[in-house]
C-alpha cells in the first residue's frame, strides 16, 4: 500500500471503507510526520494533537458504521493563517497583529464546510506578513522553507498550506488568493492549485473583490473532490455567486474537444521572464495538441506603469489595515513597514487613477478572450529564489505577482500544474485561464494535462542531516 501520507483522497476512502486504514491511524501518522519534518520546513505555527486525533475517532466509528459525512471523512488538512477557525488564533503572518486579544469563535465558510464533511484539521499554518509577500517570509512565523529543497522559497502567501501538502504533511488544504497566493506557492512547490472564479467559494469577510479561496492538492482529482465541499452556500457571503450542485470530479475526465488555446510567454511589465520557465510551460502547452486543441500566440499590452498602479492600490489596501495597528507593532513588521511608508501621502485622486487603470486591463484582458477558449503562460516567470527573502528583489515586493494578479481583477478561474524543474532543480507551474466562470473547464484541462503527464512528482524526503 502506497505510504498514507502520499495517498489522496479517493485512496484513502477506499481503505477507510474496506478497514485496511483508519483515520485514527492515518492521522497518527500524519501528525508523526509534523513532528519530524515541520523543524526544519516551519509550516504548522499550531499544531492541536488532541483535538486532531479526537476528530479521527469519530472518522473513524463513521466509518466503521458505514455512514461517514462525505468522501472526504476522515482526510487531514490545515488551515491557513489568514482564515479564521474556531479557537485558533489567526495572525495574517504578522507580528503586527494582535492576535492573542482576538475572540476565534467562528469558522471561515470553507473551513466550516470541511468540517461538515468530516476532515480532519490538524492546526494552522504560516503565511507572510498580510497576505501580500510573494513569499514564505513572515515577521510573525519566521522562515518557511520549499520540501524540494530547503534553500528555496516556497511562494507566499498560501506558503505554509502549500508546503504541508507538497511534503505530505497533510493531505489537501484551502488557499487564498487575492493577487496570486494559491497559484503561485503551487508553481514553487509542485502542486496543483486553483484559484476559482470570484465568488465561487463563499468568503467571510468578503474584503476585496478580488479575494478568493480554493485548493492545494496533489492531484487535479482531490482539487474537484474539494470543490465538491467547499463551494456549498454561505449565507455570509453576500457577494458569492448562486450556488449551482455541480459535481466537479463527475465532470473531470469529460473529453476536452478541439479547444482554441491562447499561448503567453509573458507581459510587457516586470522582470524579463526566464528562459528556462519559459520553455518548460511552452513544452507543456505543446502537449495539448495531441487532444486536438489549437494552439494560437497572443499578447497583452501593458506597461511597467500599469504594474505601478496595480501596486498602488494593493498597498494602500495593505496600509488600511496595517495603519490601524500601533506604532510599536508596525515597526516590528519591518519590510511591510517600509513598503507601505508612501502610502500616508497618497492622494484619493491618486488611487482611483490606479483603480481605473486596472479597470482598463482588466477590459483588454478579458477581450482577448473573445478569440480563445483558453489562455496559458507560466505561473511565475521568474523560478523560486532564496527562501530567506520576502521577493527576489526585495525592493520590488509586488513584483512576483506580474503573471497572476490580472485575472483576480478579471474574476477568472486559474489554476497552475506543474509542468518541469528548471537546471537548479526548481518546480515551474504553467497557468491555465478560463473564461469567467468556467471552473469546469480549466478543471477538465488540467485534468487532460495530468493525464498527459502522469501523476505529479512529489519531493523527496528530507535528508535526516537537514532536519
Amino acid at each position: 500500500m502506497q505510504a498514507v501520507h502520499a495517498m489522496g483522497i479517493a485512496a484513502l476512502g477506499r481503505a477507510y471503507a474496506s478497514g485496511a486504514l483508519s483515520p485514527v491511524e492515518v492521522i497518527g501518522a500524519m501528525l508523526q510526520r509534523i513532528e519530524a519534518l515541520n523543524p526544519a520546513l516551519n509550516a504548522f505555527y499550531l499544531v492541536d494533537h488532541e483535538g486532531a486525533l479526537r476528530q479521527a475517532r469519530l472518522s473513524e466509528q463513521r466509518w466503521r458504521e458505514g455512514q461517514p459525512l462525505s468522501p472526504l471523512d476522515g482526510v487531514a488538512t490545515s488551515v491557513k493563517d489568514a482564515l479564521p477557525a474556531i479557537g485558533w488564533p489567526a495572525y495574517r503572518g504578522s507580528l503586527a497583529h494582535s492576535a492573542e486579544t482576538g475572540r476565534w469563535d467562528s469558522d471561515a465558510p470553507a473551513i466550516a464546510h470541511l468540517r461538515e464533511a468530516g476532515v480532519v484539521l490538524l492546526g494552522k499554518t504560516t503565511m507572510p506578513d498580510f497576505g501580500i509577500l510573494a513569499s514564505g517570509y513572515s515577521s510573525k512565523h519566521g522562515i518557511t522553507r520549499n520540501p524540494w529543497r530547503l534553500s528555496l522559497n516556497p511562494g507566499g502567501s498560501s506558503s505554509g498550506a502549500a508546503v504541508a501538502v507538497a511534503a505530505g504533511l497533510n493531505t489537501v488544504a484551502i488557499g487564498t488568493d487575492i493577487v496570486g497566493s494559491i497559484r503561485l506557492p503551487a508553481s514553487f512547490c509542485g502542486l496543483f492549485g486553483l484559484k476559482p472564479s470570484q465568488g465561487r467559494v463563499p468568503y467571510y469577510p468578503p474584503n476585496d473583490p478580488a479575494l478568493a479561496a480554493g485548493p492545494l492538492t496533489r492531484s487535479v482529482e482531490d482539487a474537484a473532490l474539494l470543490m465538491n465541499v467547499v463551494t456549498r452556500p454561505d449565507p455570509r457571503d453576500f457577494t458569492a455567486l448562486a450556488f449551482s450542485p455541480i459535481d466537479y470530479c463527475a465532470e473531470l475526465d469529460a473529453p476536452v474537444g478541439a479547444k482554441r488555446i491562447g499561448v503567453l510567454t509573458g507581459f510587457d511589465f516586470g522582470l524579463k521572464p526566464d528562459a528556462d520557465v519559459v520553455a518548460l510551460t511552452l513544452a507543456a502547452a505543446e502537449r495539448f495538441t495531441a487532444l486536438g486543441c489549437d494552439l494560437v500566440p497572443v499578447e497583452l499590452a501593458f506597461t511597467a506603469d500599469d504594474l505601478a498602479q496595480a501596486e498602488l492600490y494593493y498597498k494602500t489596501r495593505c496600509y488600511s489595515e496595517f495603519s490601524t495597528f500601533p506604532d510599536d507593532r508596525r515597526k516590528a513588521a519591518s519590510v511591510i513597514d517600509q513598503w507601505t511608508a508612501t502610502i500616508s501621502g497618497e492622494s484619493a485622486a491618486a488611487l482611483f487613477t490606479a483603480m481605473v487603470a486596472m479597470r482598463r486591463m482588466r477590459e483588454l484582458t478579458m477581450r482577448l478572450f473573445d478569440d480563445i477558449d483558453f489562455l496559458v503562460l507560466p505561473t511565475v516567470h521568474r523560478p523560486s529564489y532564496s527562501a530567506d527573502s520576502p521577493a527576489p528583489d526585495p525592493q520590488a515586493l509586488f513584483e512576483p505577482w506580474a503573471n497572476c494578479f490580472l485575472f483576480n481583477l478579471t474574476e477568472q478561474p486559474a489554476s497552475s500544474v506543474p509542468c518541469g524543474f528548471t537546471p537548479g532543480g526548481s518546480p515551474v507551474g504553467m497557468q491555465i485561464v478560463g473564461r469567467r466562470f468556467d471552473d469546469v473547464g480549466v478543471l477538465q484541462l488540467s485534468r487532460a494535462y495530468e493525464r498527459l503527464t502522469g501523476a505529479f512528482a512529489s519531493p523527496p524526503d528530507i535528508p535526516a542531516g537537514q532536519i
